[in-house]
């Protein structure tokens, strides 16, 4: 999408958080439903996968934003950020 480079960007240079809410509400919905997908409908386990998948957004925003800038689509990471999250913790609650 359009302006996630230098929403990224933002955040990690100057932890605006504005610029990381914007990430957010701009892919939530696609988090949240992939995350409510690979865990069956189990929402409290697809809300605890979303917040872990935003949570490494802004731990690795800085290194993000390189790879979108370099062509990366955002989206398509935070797709399998969500699917390894989403199994990580099916595997933890078996």
């Amino acid at each position: 999408m359009n302006g996630d480079v230098e929403l990224l960007g933002r955040y990690a240079r100057e932890g605006a958080e504005d610029a990381f809410a914007e990430i957010v509400r701009r892919h939530l919905g696609l988090v949240y439903g992939s995350a409510m997908r690979r865990v069956n409908g189990n929402a409290a386990l697809a809300e605890e996968v979303v917040q872990g998948v935003f949570v490494e957004v802004a731990r690795e925003a800085a290194q993000l934003a390189e790879k979108v800038e370099g062509g990366v689509a955002l989206a398509g990471w935070l797709y399998v950020a969500t699917r390894n999250a989403a199994a990580n913790a099916l595997r933890a609650e078996a």
